[in-house]
């Protein structure tokens, strides 16, 4: 058994230097992956937390690890199914905000696009070979992704991610690109189904999406779970992806069909906050910025996620992965960490 020689409380996250970066979104801006449009960005100021009642205004991760070690799962194969909504009276609107942060012992290998309807996070696999010269495959992915969505929703109206991510995936084939990435790419859909704003998209390996949604039948604020995306793993530490080498195809992506309701909150990230953040603590630092603008939620999950990285003691979730493997692993792990939150009005 893994020993637990100290666990991090979240609220450490107002006490956290780290200075992380974001890009706003106004409904008409037009933005995307850092190789195509770059921009200029806001520093961050500390999330400001909403004054709470209970003993503890966050939790802490231990119980998630303790709970998580006495009932593992394959994760692979849990039911991955959105709930169903009532239909609303027109569709809804909604505002994104981004953050991120680069490894610091390498360049940034985690890209992102942005658009008004249309989002992605591409993972750049560290262990994977690169090329000598020219962006990194997941920029490449992204950056391909991006463009045939763009196409496709100026040639039709509608867009599939799904092909435009093996669209992008083909075309790098042939170039013979080298390198290999995850891939999530979502649109927001509020045209093919009348009174429904449906999130579609597409996720292959352990980037993925989590939707936050307020529970009717509990008071205040705090959301709970209503989908998330299950990591696509052959075997601990070793996530689908796409590229040259890899076995992995777009065809084996997770299919995201997503209903939405007014005050969804919707993150799209990398495996730098799912591997060091449990999902209850990102529940936390979403009820604890409730109403801000999403570029301030954006930025305290990956402030918090880079302090957990840093912390040698912590117990985190892919520790957890570590220990169910036979393997150990105690600390944050340091790696490029990418968030989108969309919040839906």
């Amino acid at each position: 058994a893994i020993m637990v020689q100290g666990c991090q409380v979240m609220t450490a996250i107002m006490l956290c230097n780290f200075v992380a970066h974001a890009v706003a979104f106004a409904p008409s801006s037009l933005l995307a992956a850092k190789a195509l449009f770059p921009t200029a960005k806001l520093e961050a100021r500390a999330p400001q937390l909403r004054n709470r009642e209970s003993m503890f205004s966050l939790r802490m991760g231990l119980f998630d690890a303790i709970k998580d070690l006495a009932m593992p799962t394959e994760v692979a194969d849990m039911p991955n199914i959105a709930p169903n909504v009532p239909a609303a009276d027109g569709p809804l609107s909604w505002t994104c905000g981004m953050s991120e942060v680069a490894d610091p012992r390498h360049p940034m290998e985690d890209a992102w696009f942005a658009t008004e309807a249309d989002y992605g996070v591409f993972d750049g696999v560290s262990g994977a070979a690169k090329a000598s010269f020219g962006d990194v495959y997941s920029f490449q992915l992204s950056g391909a992704t991006y463009a045939n969505m763009v196409k496709q929703r100026s040639s039709s109206g509608k867009v599939n991610p799904e092909a435009a991510l093996d669209g992008a995936a083909s075309a790098l084939a042939d170039v013979q690109s080298i390198g290999a990435s995850t891939a999530c790419a979502v649109t927001v859909d509020t045209a093919s189904q009348p009174g429904y704003t449906i999130l579609n998209g597409v996720n292959i390996g352990d980037s993925g999406v989590l939707v936050l949604r307020q529970d009717p039948a509990t008071e205040g604020v705090r959301p709970v779970t209503a989908y998330k995306t299950i990591p696509q793993m052959h075997y601990f530490n070793c996530p689908f992806q796409l590229g040259g080498s890899s076995p992995d195809s777009p065809d084996q992506a997770t299919k995201i069909r997503v209903p939405l309701v007014s005050g969804d909150v919707v993150i799209l990230a990398t495996d730098g906050l799912f591997d060091n953040v449990y999902e209850s603590q990102i529940i936390d630092l979403i009820e604890a910025t409730w109403g801000q603008d999403p570029n301030v939620q954006a930025q305290a999950l990956v402030a918090y996620a880079r302090q957990i990285q840093e912390d040698p003691q912590v117990m985190t979730p892919y520790g957890v992965e570590a220990q169910q493997s036979g393997q150990t692993f105690v600390g944050g792990k340091l790696d490029d960490t990418v968030a989108l939150v969309l919040q839906f009005q």
